[in-house]
Parts: C-alpha cells; sequence; structure tokens
C-alpha cells in the first residue's frame, strides 16, 4: 500500500506554480491570478461563506452584488500576493525597491537614529510580505519578523528562505518573547503582524467594524514595558501593480491609567488605523479566516 505524503505533494504544487511564475514573469502574474480566482471562487469555492459573512458584518449597507464583486477580487488580491511571493525568491533589491513608494518613511527613520528599538506593525493587507522585504531594505536595517511557521515545514523552510533573502531575520512564534526583548533592549526593530483573532480567554475585546473583536495582547505589552514606538506600517497595491506603504505611529498620549486598559486602547488605535485602510480597498484585507469567531 502506498501512503501519500501530504506535505510533499503541497511542495510540489507550491514548486509547480514557482517555476510557472518565475517563467512567465512578474508582469503577468495579474492574469494567472484572475484564472486561479475563478476557480477557487466559482468551480471549487475555498472559504468563500467565510469572506462574504465577514464582508457582510463589515458591510452591511452594501448590496449581495457589491459584497460579492468584492469578494471575487478579494480571491484575486490574495492569488496576487502568493505568485508575487513565489516571484520575490529570484527578484533582485533593485526589482523589489522598484516595486515599493512610502508615505511619511521619516518618522521611521527619526525613531530608528534614535536607538531605542522600534515596534513595526503590519496587517495581512495587500502584500504583507513584500512590506517586510523592501521596508528592510529602504530602512537599510534588518528586521526581525515574528512569524507563526506553516503546518508544512516544507513550504515553511521555503518562505524563511525568501525572508531572510537580505536582511531581515524570522523570530518563531512561541519560543519568541526573550528574543523579542532582546532585540528592542538592543535597540532593533521588531516586524508584528498584528491582525490574527486573539484567543477568547486572554485575549483583547476592540471595536472593529463595529463589531466586538478579539485581538492579541502583544504588541501593545511589548511597547508598553519597553517604552518603544510603535509604528503601523500597511501597504496599497496601487492600480499599476506597485505598492505604497503609507506609515502610521500610533500614539501613547491620553492613555488610562491601568496597564490592561492601556493595552485594549493601543489595540484599538491600531484596528481603528486598520479598518480605515481596510475602507480604502476592502478588497485588499485576507478576509479569509474568522475574525469575528467569538
Amino acid at each position: 500500500m502506498v501512503l501519500f505524503d501530504k506535505n510533499k505533494i503541497e511542495f510540489k504544487i507550491w514548486e509547480f506554480f514557482t517555476t510557472l511564475v518565475q517563467k512567465i514573469g512578474f508582469s503577468r502574474i495579474p492574469k494567472l491570478a484572475k484564472f486561479l480566482s475563478f476557480i477557487f471562487y466559482y468551480l471549487i469555492p475555498l472559504r468563500k461563506s467565510v469572506v462574504t459573512d465577514n464582508l457582510k458584518k463589515a458591510f452591511p449597507d452594501k448590496s449581495a452584488a457589491e459584497i460579492n464583486k468584492i469578494a471575487f477580487q478579494n480571491y484575486i488580491s490574495i492569488a496576487t500576493t502568493f505568485l508575487e511571493i513565489m516571484a520575490f525568491q529570484k527578484m533582485s533589491k533593485s526589482e523589489i525597491l522598484n516595486l515599493v513608494s512610502t508615505d511619511n518613511l521619516e518618522v521611521i527613520q527619526s525613531k530608528i537614529q534614535e536607538r531605542k528599538g522600534i515596534i513595526l506593525l503590519t496587517a495581512h493587507i495587500a502584500n504583507w510580505e513584500l512590506g517586510a522585504l523592501a521596508m528592510g531594505l529602504i530602512l537599510d536595517e534588518p528586521i526581525n519578523v515574528l512569524v507563526k511557521k506553516q503546518r508544512n515545514k516544507l513550504v515553511a523552510d521555503w518562505m524563511s528562505s525568501v525572508r531572510e533573502r537580505f536582511k531581515n531575520t524570522e523570530i518563531p512564534l512561541g519560543v519568541s518573547i526573550r528574543q523579542l526583548y532582546k532585540t528592542l533592549i538592543s535597540g532593533g526593530i521588531v516586524g508584528i503582524v498584528g491582525d490574527q483573532r486573539g484567543r477568547k480567554e486572554d485575549g483583547v475585546v476592540v471595536n472593529f467594524f463595529n463589531q466586538p473583536t478579539v485581538t492579541f495582547q502583544g504588541f501593545a505589552s511589548l511597547g508598553i514595558k519597553n517604552k518603544v514606538p510603535i509604528i503601523v506600517v500597511l501597504g496599497e497595491r496601487l492600480m499599476d501593480g506597485k505598492y505604497k506603504i503609507n506609515i502610521e505611529e500610533i500614539s501613547y498620549n491620553n492613555l488610562p491609567d491601568e496597564l490592561s486598559d492601556q493595552v485594549k486602547e493601543l489595540n484599538q488605535r491600531y484596528m481603528s488605523i486598520l479598518e480605515r485602510s481596510i475602507k480604502r480597498n476592502p478588497e485588499q484585507w485576507l478576509w479569509m479566516h474568522k475574525i469575528w469567531k467569538y
């Protein structure tokens, strides 16, 4: 009896599309993304009910036709993101940098000069992996990126090789706290994707699209305890296929007295910034996870 190794099969598929993308070229990714989106939205629906349900909650005033249009565009956006990640494996520094422009870069540069540590906070919007790669190159500083390893070790190792191609370093979730503190104390930069759903038992509940939403305490607790700036860095995919990175510092001003309330307020400020960004480009956020599971 032949046993199939699921991880190897998945990785072979990943390798096939990686080779395909690198052969057809970066400029043709949108066409391939549309083709794959048609398959996984209409023919073999993948998490379609989750996407449409989330969109209905976030945008209750939109019609069914508008929700369906955003949902399909979301599939194209996510497919584009993953196909682009495959292309990054062979792209040069100059090619990566040519894809990106920034807004308010001086906010980060001024903090780097102080050498007191920085938390760069992003989200699953546009191409978040490009954001991390590009910011490390633009700032000419290594970003220590907090990551949750993929279930498939073969894909996870491949992703690690792409994330660490230039200056950046991965910090695996689960064994990360000591390394995060060490990085910040030494004046380094920590990158965190902060929009995952938190745990019901110890998460922080904030308002997100007028829904009670459970978030992690992580970045806020880390920022408060280490007295370091928290800067939100969110990408935006433009019409020409390039990206603009919008940068905004979260203010520590006028926080409540209690630590738990401070953590909640910082989470709320982050999620409010993210919500504004999503409203500008609702198709570019990762609606495929159950953000409102609880």
